[in-house]
């Protein structure tokens, strides 16, 4: 749910997780107006953490989803649920703006 809309972002597009990476104790932009106020009273963004404090599973959000290509390269024993999912998303796309194509045509 989420890798689609950061995989749609312009940030994200096809920079390494490395490059990307905030130093730690950088203000995290935007969350300010989620978090305006602190208990103490103070209103302080939260910051970035050290990359080891965050589970495994952040660093796979940045990664590129596999092509179309890529996914008909891949072995049906090899691929996961994920990849089959993707697979049948990105076939169905081409069957329907191959279809809007044909129809706006003629």
């Amino acid at each position: 749910m989420y890798r689609r809309y950061l995989s749609s972002s312009s940030v994200f597009s096809a920079t390494s997780h490395r490059a990307m990476a905030m130093k730690p104790g950088t203000p995290i932009p935007g969350l300010d107006k989620i978090y305006p106020i602190s208990k103490d009273g103070s209103s302080r963004a939260p910051v970035a953490l050290p990359r080891e404090e965050y589970p495994q599973w952040v660093n796979e959000l940045t990664r590129p989803l596999p092509t179309l290509a890529k996914l008909r390269g891949m072995r049906v024993e090899d691929a996961s649920d994920r990849d089959m999912k993707r697979y049948l998303k990105l076939v169905r796309k081409a069957k329907i703006k191959s279809n809007n194509e044909s129809r706006a045509k003629s």
